[in-house]
């Protein structure tokens, strides 16, 4: 996975809580692998992922893409997989389980 820059703040480097789900960290790699994914949209779509995983219960892209879709036709496949595989990699990196 393809994290975004950390920004420093006071000389540190400051990236995601461990432990913790952030959904705006889902948005920059999203973005990153999609530049034409709106930043509304992936807000959206990472808020959602969270509570998705959790009622799936395992790090599953395709299952949660399927979620997300389940939840936003009107978004389409392609948003929905490419947050689905950015928030399922942060997990997976970041050691996040639902």
């Amino acid at each position: 996975m393809t994290t975004p820059e950390p920004a420093a703040e006071g000389g540190q480097a400051v990236g995601p809580p461990p432990g913790a789900f952030d959904p705006d960290w889902v948005v920059a790699v999203a973005r990153q692998h999609d530049p034409g994914l709106p930043v509304e949209t992936a807000g959206v779509l990472a808020g959602q992922a969270w509570q998705a995983l959790q009622a799936i219960g395992e790090l599953d892209a395709p299952a949660l893409a399927r979620a997300l879709l389940a939840a936003n036709p009107d978004v389409g496949a392609s948003p929905c997989s490419v947050v689905a595989s950015a928030a399922v990699g942060f997990c997976t990196e970041y050691g996040v389980a639902p």
